[in-house]
Formats: structure tokens, sequence, C-alpha cells
């Protein structure tokens, strides 16, 4: 199994630009392209544009941005492959989130596949050994929960 740690973004690291809301046929955005521009940070963009993907993720990790390609090998690239999906992202390898500070700690370790988050045994929350949907991207939620 790879596993791989992402460096977590969102209310304390790069701002991530743009509204999308609801999809029209009534589902919801679970990744979100992105690139990066200079002086803005991560902004929407075309899924054949991104350099990176947003997700939110259910438990403790909650917004995540993660580099990303779409086509050719991730061979020393530091990236993820993504499916190209915004209703249903498949992303490879695993995504490994920690946190450990004088409040909490906490281990976060999860496949996505199809739009949802399987958690992985390893994962220090109750969510491990279960599927579940990833969450709306540009839906606004509390902080990472203790």
């Amino acid at each position: 199994m790879t596993r791989a740690n992402a460096a977590l973004t969102g209310a304390e690291g790069v701002r991530v630009e743009g509204t999308v809301g609801r999809r029209r046929n009534g589902g919801c955005m679970k990744a979100k392209p992105v690139r990066i521009e200079k002086g803005l940070g991560y902004v929407q963009c075309a899924i054949e544009d991104a350099t990176h993907v947003s997700l939110r993720l259910p438990g403790p990790t909650g917004l995540l941005t993660l580099p990303v390609i779409r086509s050719g090998t991730r061979d020393g690239t530091g990236c993820w492959t993504w499916n190209g999906s915004t209703e249903a992202p498949t992303l490879r390898p695993s995504v490994l989130t920690q946190y450990d500070g004088a409040d909490r700690s906490w281990r976060c370790h999860s496949w996505i596949n199809d739009g949802a988050a399987q958690f992985l045994s390893d994962c220090s929350h109750d969510m491990a050994n279960t599927r579940v949907a990833l969450l709306d991207v540009d839906e606004i939620e509390p902080s990472n929960a203790k």
C-alpha cells in the first residue's frame, strides 16, 4: 500500500477562491479543480487546467487541497493521480493526514474512491473501517472538531 503525507490547507492555509454551489443536476461538487495564481492563491479553473484539487473529507481532516495529475506517471512528482471527476473523484495513492498539537492529536488515512473516503484501520478517529461520502467542497462547516 502506498502512503503519502498531505499538506493541510483551508482556514489556516492558502485560500480557495471561486463559488460553485450546487450543480445543475442537483448533485454536489465533491472535488474542485484549482490552480495557483500568483498573488491570489488557489483559484477555481477548468478540469483540464487544474494543478490541484480541493476536497472536503468528513472527520478531522476537513478541507484538503492536493497537487494532482490526470495522465502520465506520478513518479517523482509528489502528486496524486485524479480521475478528473468533480462528483465522484478517485485519487491515488491513499491520503494520510496527521496532527500532533498540544491540545490534541489525530491520524486520518483513507482511499478516495468514487466520491467517498474509505477510512483505513490505522485512523485514530471513530470512522476507521468505514466508507463515508465526501462532503460538498464548498459547504461551510465548523473547524476540525475535537
